[in-house]
């Protein structure tokens, strides 16, 4: 396959990934190319178990908005993709990477089929469902599972963490309104996060821009522990908050 096709399909299935269906006569005329080398591409995308092929149109392989998580995923939905779509450039083949709860890091899970050989650890459900399907190997954490967020958490968990080396961790967050770090509504999720931060060589944390106006209840790092905090732009205020970290890069929602 050349370099061109797989360009190619690789930006049809983000463009299907934005916006869940499109129509191959708009994919043809996007990528200017024609609509039988649109049902080619789609056709290999179906067999990677990436897409659904409909009559004239194609949709995302993905049934985890059916699921009943207690998560707010249906939020700022197009900031939360174009973050995930620029974490993915943080992301080396064959690496050991760790995606934490949260539908940030679940936006950035989607896009992972255009990466290779990964190992994913997660102590997230939806994200080790989501990720199961892929060709990826995928590390899962274990342990009790807290059912509001369904993450793992405990002992049990942070004691599996401990014995992974992580290139790069993604990491979300509540928010950090006139905190000096991010911070989780949930105690017992400090836990598990503060392991991740002492066993990943690159941390990166992702959060849309309403997260500068919330805060949670309980502080689990400092920002001058994240290597990267990607975002959407905000106000040269709010920029002060985040000051501590070594990188910010701020991205638009998607169009």
């Amino acid at each position: 396959m050349s370099k061109s096709s797989l360009s190619r399909q690789n930006n049809i299935y983000q463009a299907i990934l934005s916006k869940g269906r499109i129509y191959v006569s708009e994919l043809s005329k996007n990528f200017h190319v024609s609509s039988e080398t649109i049902r080619k591409d789609l056709d290999i995308l179906e067999r990677q178990g990436l897409i659904l092929k409909k009559h004239g149109y194609a949709e995302i392989m993905n049934d985890y908005f059916q699921l009943p998580l207690n998560v707010k995923i249906t939020e700022h939905t197009l900031a939360k993709q174009a973050i995930a779509k620029k974490a993915l450039e943080y992301i080396k083949d064959n690496s050991m990477i760790f995606l934490d709860p949260g539908s940030t890091t679940l936006a950035l899970a989607k896009y992972l089929p255009l990466k290779k050989g990964l190992t994913i650890v997660t102590n997230s459900l939806a994200i080790a469902q989501l990720v199961s399907d892929m060709k990826h190997d995928l590390i899962f954490t274990g342990g009790r599972l807290q059912k509001k967020g369904k993450a793992f958490i405990g002992a049990f968990t942070a004691n599996n963490i401990d014995a992974i080396q992580i290139d790069t961790a993604f990491m979300g967050c509540d928010g950090f309104l006139n905190t000096d770090g991010p911070t989780t509504f949930s105690f017992e999720e400090v836990l598990i996060k503060q392991h991740v931060i002492k066993k990943a060589s690159q941390k990166i944390l992702l959060c849309d821009a309403s997260k500068f106006e919330k805060t949670g209840t309980y502080t689990f790092a400092s920002f001058k522990d994240y290597d990267v905090l990607i975002t959407n732009p905000v106000s040269n205020k709010e920029k002060e908050l985040v000051k501590d970290v070594k990188e910010v890069i701020y991205v638009n929602a998607d169009q």
